[in-house]
C-alpha cells in the first residue's frame, strides 16, 4: 500500500538535489545551443561538401541515445583524455574524472542537432527581402542581422527552444546511471535504503512535474512578451485591411452616385 507519511519524508532528500538537476540542465542547454549555432553555420554554408558532411554528422548524432553518450564520455575515453592532457599540459585523474562535465557534454552533444534544426527552420521563416531592405538603407549585414533578423528569429524559435529545454530537464534523470547524484539518483538511493520503491519514485515524479510547470509557465510568458510586437503588427494589418476595404467600398459608391448624376444631367 502507498504510504503518504513515508512519501512526505522522501521530499527533503530528493528536493535537496534539485540544484544539481538545474545545473545539469542549464549547462547542457548552453552547450547544445552553442553546438546548434555552429552546426547551423555549416548547414547553411554554400559549399556542398561541408553541407553533406554535416548532414551525415547530424543524422548520426540524432540516432544515438543519450545514455550511450553518457557511457562513452564516462567509461570509454580515458585514453583520449590522457592524450589531450599531455598535449595541453594539464593533469587528468583517471580515478576521479569530471563526471558532471562529461554528463553536460553528453547531453549537449545529443541535443545540438535539434537546436540546429530549430535555428535553421526559424531562419527560413524570416523573409529574405528584409536583409535586402536593410542593405538598401545603408545597414551592414551584421547590423541587419542584429537589429532586424535576430529579434524575429528569437521569437520564432522560442517555443521549440522551450520544448528542448524541458526535454533536457527530463533527460537529466539518466545521469544517475553514471553515478551523478541528482533527483532521480537521490530517489533511487532513498528507495534502496528503506526498501520502499513506490513512494520515492512517485515523489520524484511530482517534483519533476512541479519544476516542469514552472518552466512551462515561464516560457509561455516569454513567448507573449517577445511576440507582442508581432501580434500588434498583425492586429494593425488586420485593421488597416478592414479600413482600406471600407474606404474602397465608400469610394466606389460615391463614384457610382456621381456617374448616375452626370448621366441624368446629360439627359
Amino acid at each position: 500500500m502507498f504510504s503518504f507519511s513515508f512519501a512526505l519524508t522522501c521530499f527533503q532528500p530528493i528536493l535537496e538535489k534539485l540544484p544539481v538537476t538545474l545545473l545539469l540542465t542549464l549547462g547542457a542547454v548552453a552547450f547544445a545551443l552553442i553546438g546548434g549555432i555552429l552546426l547551423s553555420f555549416g548547414v547553411l554554408c554554400k559549399v556542398r561538401v561541408i553541407r553533406t558532411i554535416l548532414s551525415i554528422l547530424i543524422s548520426f548524432l540524432k540516432g544515438i541515445p543519450i545514455l550511450v553518450f553518457l557511457y562513452i564520455f564516462n567509461n570509454s575515453i580515458d585514453d583520449v583524455m590522457r592524450t589531450i592532457a599531455s598535449l595541453f599540459d594539464f593533469t587528468y585523474d583517471i580515478r576521479n574524472p569530471p563526471k558532471f562535465l562529461f554528463a553536460i557534454l553528453a547531453m549537449g552533444l545529443s541535443y545540438a542537432p535539434y537546436m540546429c534544426d530549430m535555428i535553421v527552420s526559424a531562419l527560413e521563416t524570416v523573409p529574405k527581402g528584409q536583409m535586402e531592405a536593410c542593405e538598401s538603407i545603408g545597414f551592414t549585414k551584421w547590423q541587419g542581422m542584429r537589429r532586424i533578423v535576430l529579434p524575429q528569429l528569437a521569437v520564432i524559435a522560442l517555443p521549440n527552444f522551450g520544448n528542448h529545454f524541458v526535454n533536457l530537464l527530463k533527460a537529466t534523470s539518466l545521469t544517475y546511471m553514471v553515478t551523478i547524484l541528482e533527483m532521480m539518483g537521490a530517489a533511487k538511493n532513498y528507495a534502496v535504503l528503506n526498501q520502499k520503491f513506490l513512494e520515492p519514485y512517485v515523489t520524484c515524479a511530482l517534483i519533476y512535474w512541479g519544476v516542469f510547470l514552472v518552466f512551462e509557465r515561464g516560457f509561455r510568458v516569454l513567448e507573449k512578451v517577445t511576440g507582442r510586437y508581432l501580434q500588434s503588427g498583425a492586429v494593425r494589418r488586420k485593421h488597416r485591411n478592414l479600413l482600406s476595404g471600407i474606404w474602397q467600398r465608400y469610394v466606389l459608391k460615391t463614384t457610382d452616385k456621381k456617374a448616375i448624376c452626370q448621366t441624368e444631367k446629360a439627359r
